[in-house]
């Protein structure tokens, strides 16, 4: 517990941004779409998840808020068309796509 607690105040009181990478995304991120779109639809889940914290990483990077009032569905709805459409793009890209949609 208390290595988790001194992890905690490393990121959040060091005024460097070493909690949230401008430069490069790992993860599912680096998954195509194919594999995303053809996941059993618990795995989906964890996708949307990765997401979700990639969309709230960009808000926090760029001092802005993205996809503001789009619904868990619709966000996954979205994604699933725009995977289907482009198998070969990465699951980030994808969201990259999302969040240009989503921030007029």
């Amino acid at each position: 517990m208390k290595k988790f607690v001194i992890i905690i105040c490393v990121l959040f009181l060091n005024d460097s941004k070493i909690a949230f990478s401008e430069e490069g995304v790992k993860g599912l991120g680096l998954t195509s779409c194919k594999t995303f779109y053809n996941a059993k639809p618990e795995d989906k889940l964890i996708y949307i998840s990765w997401m979700a914290g990639y969309i709230t990483s960009h808000n926090l990077i760029k001092k802005k808020v993205h996809a503001k009032n789009v619904s868990y569905n619709r966000s996954q709805i979205w994604v699933e068309y725009f995977c289907y459409q482009n198998p070969n793009t990465s699951f980030r890209k994808a969201v990259d796509e999302f969040i240009r949609e989503f921030t007029k």
